[in-house]
């Protein structure tokens, strides 16, 4: 059969699929990876319940740093910073859970943020001193937990995975 122009209607060919298809299912490292990114999402919403429950603690170390604070101004500074605590942690929890979602799919972007994210957990436990007992040991553990995934994600394994996955051209 021929079209209008008198040449033969062959199919076009496909075009090149671009979409990133993982070479087989995630290793351990990544596995692994994703599901500490899981929990600390966790406890990132454990964090905001322990900042509430420590609600008292931080007011005091409010009022002990700022002692000509009046009483509204103190309650609004703990507001504020409460605010700030909800606003962070939710930020951050909603940031763990799409990583996580990225990153088991196998794309090399959410790796790299995931890197940037834990990078900054690893750096904030500077400000964790002078706060609760429970606020201390969480941030502790977050440390611990961003330090093994940025591993995890780091490995050979995980480095062949997420390199066989980028979109072929």
């Amino acid at each position: 059969m021929t079209d209008q122009y008198g040449a033969g209607s062959a199919a076009m060919p496909p075009a090149p699929d671009s979409a990133p298809v993982p070479r087989g299912p995630a290793p351990s490292s990544v596995v692994n990876a994703v599901r500490l990114m899981y929990l600390s999402a966790v406890l990132g919403i454990i964090g905001l319940v322990a900042t509430f429950a420590t609600k008292d603690a931080l007011r005091d170390s409010i009022k002990e740093s700022q002692p000509e604070l009046t009483g509204s101004e103190l309650d609004l500074a703990v507001n504020i910073a409460l605010g700030f605590a909800v606003a962070l942690g939710v930020v951050f929890t909603v940031l763990w859970l799409v990583l996580a979602s990225f990153v088991r799919k196998g794309r090399n972007w959410a790796r790299i943020v995931t890197w940037i994210v834990a990078g900054i957990g690893v750096l904030s436990v500077v400000g964790i001193f002078g706060q609760p007992a429970l606020n201390i040991v969480l941030a502790l553990v977050g440390v611990i937990i961003d330090i093994a995934i940025i591993v995890l994600l780091a490995i050979k394994p995980s480095s062949e995975y997420f390199s066989s996955s980028r979109p072929r051209y």
